[in-house]
């Protein structure tokens, strides 16, 4: 009977019937905490950035006094010196 050129990509069960090793627990577990890590990190950069006040922001506003209040705490935002 021939073979096929895709038998060498088929999965069997004896793969899944191999006992892990305690490193690959291990791995794996550090791999998913690094994970989460790393999409709440970009949750809180993402939700840092919207709540900034922005030149766009202040200048969607259509009263001159809330306009000018947006810029001075922008000003006063970006005047701040940075965090040590």
């Amino acid at each position: 009977m021939p073979t096929s050129d895709w038998d060498h990509l088929e999965t069997t069960s004896k793969e899944d019937e191999q006992p892990k090793s305690p490193d690959e627990d291990v791995d794996r577990l550090g791999v998913r905490i690094s994970l989460l890590v790393l999409c709440v990190a970009l949750f809180l950069a993402a939700n840092w950035v919207i709540r900034t006040a922005s030149f766009q922001k202040c200048s969607a506003l259509e009263n001159v006094t809330q306009r000018n209040t947006c810029y001075d705490e922008l000003r006063n935002e970006l005047l701040k010196p940075p965090a040590k």
